[in-house]
């Protein structure tokens, strides 16, 4: 009788420890940080961004404000752009226009889990970091400073706490 009940709760213990091998497949992979820089591009040479949010709603509003508000502290001088535009390219159209002189040097989109930062001459990405599950919008805002200081040390004012090397 006892053999038996060894065998049962033997036979019990592997299915599910055999039913949460299987559950591993079923949730979703961790998503890893990527930092992406376009090849020349000088991070220095940005100096009037203009900061807008990758959507309409109120959180991502607030993200962009925050990230402004940051990058005003740092020495940027961080714009708002109000408007409303269908993809990024539009936006780069309208804030960054063909043939006319231009006073931006770079456009920010900032998503909840994304900051990319255009080129407003050339219309290509400079700077793309993407938090995963490792990074929230303070630390993806602290690695785009680290990416415009010129000598990769923070401007006077600038907490670059937590920062870690590129993946």
């Amino acid at each position: 009788m006892r053999t038996t009940r060894n065998l049962t709760t033997i036979a019990v213990l592997s299915a599910g420890l055999l039913g949460l091998a299987g559950c591993a497949e079923i949730l979703p992979k961790k998503q890893r940080m990527t930092e992406e820089r376009g090849k020349g591009h000088e991070g220095s040479k940005y100096q009037v961004i203009a900061v807008i949010a990758g959507g309409d709603s109120r959180g991502e509003l607030r993200m962009s404000a925050m990230v402004r508000q940051k990058l005003a502290e740092g020495g940027w001088q961080a714009v708002r752009r109000s408007g409303r535009w269908g993809s990024e390219i539009e936006a780069l159209a309208d804030i960054c226009p063909q043939g006319e002189a231009i006073a931006t040097d770079g456009v920010l989109f900032v998503y909840f889990n994304q900051l990319t930062l255009f080129d407003c001459r050339s219309k290509t990405p400079a700077f793309r970091v993407e938090g995963g599950d490792e990074l929230g919008i303070d630390q993806m805002t602290t690695r785009l400073i680290k990416y415009l200081t010129p000598t990769g040390a923070p401007k006077a004012g600038v907490a670059t706490a937590g920062v870690r090397g590129l993946s």
